[in-house]
């Protein structure tokens, strides 16, 4: 330790190490926060999908699939986390600025750029932290200039005013660099992001019959009792009637797209065709 860090040390005083805030005063800060939260952001579970899987009101949170290992067997578990959407209200109601610190573009080899922003969230009082953001123009098989840029502007405010007023909550963008909360993300995007960075995956392999459909879904978590199979010989197709306890609508869509099948338009319902 060198002459100039030992009189740092010697002159760091017990008030330099106190909260800005007593026990009482963040207990009510932190209460506020949750009622705010709870009086403004639409839970996920509220959000309302009709039968055709279009969302009439969208909610303020994603639900993120993550998957892990326990006991030798796959689980999933499921994380609503806050999107734009979400910090977007509080940055409202709790006053919140924001600018602009830095932007640029940086042009690749290949053709492709991606656009940088570093952004300011400012509260009422002066306090203030930054956000970073970047997006690149091959993303989820390509984007125009404008959503490059949007997105990284978005991805930096998001953070910016997430890290300011989030009393330490993890938002929707935190849980994956690629994901663009700019353009709401969906669970099935959410979903492959978090399983794309598992090594290991369970295989999955079924007989394409009735038996075999409701097996493997059984296996991915849909109980068998709760939906119906159906073979439709003359269409050449399997046909699941969806059942209302469904309600993460894109993730069953993409267990069911995994598996082999989809969605018909025609049909109005799941089918797997042969």
């Amino acid at each position: 330790m060198d002459e100039n860090q030992i009189v740092a040390k010697q002159e760091l005083k017990h008030s330099d190490l106190l909260p800005v805030l007593d026990p009482e005063q963040a207990k009510e800060a932190y209460t506020a926060y949750l009622k705010l939260c709870q009086a403004i952001l639409v839970p996920y579970d509220k959000r309302i999908v009709d039968e055709n899987g279009v969302i009439r009101q969208e909610s303020d949170y994603v639900r993120i699939a993550q998957k892990k290992k326990v006991d030798g067997k796959w689980i999933t578990e499921y994380v609503d986390a806050p999107k734009k959407s979400a910090f977007r209200k509080l940055a409202k109601f709790y006053g919140v600025s924001t600018e602009i610190l830095e932007k640029s573009k940086e042009v690749h080899e290949d053709g492709s750029y991606t656009w940088h922003y570093s952004v300011k969230a400012i509260a009422p009082s002066g306090t203030f932290t930054t956000g970073e953001g970047d997006c690149t123009s091959s993303e989820k098989g390509g984007k125009s200039e404008h959503d490059t840029r949007a997105t990284a502007h978005t991805r930096a405010k998001s953070r910016a005013i997430s890290d300011l007023i989030g009393f330490g909550q993890v938002s929707a963008e935190e849980y994956g660099k690629s994901v663009n909360i700019g353009s709401v993300p969906n669970a099935e995007e959410l979903r492959r992001q978090v399983e794309s960075e598992i090594t290991e995956k369970p295989e999955l392999t079924f007989d394409l019959s009735v038996e075999g459909i409701k097996q493997a879904l059984t296996q991915l978590g849909y109980p068998g009792e709760e939906y119906t199979v159906r073979h439709d010989e003359p269409s050449r197709m399997y046909v699941i009637d969806k059942a209302p306890w469904i309600d993460d609508w894109a993730k069953y869509q993409s267990d069911i797209r995994e598996l082999g099948g989809g969605y018909d338009q025609e049909y109005k319902k799941t089918v797997f065709r042969y």
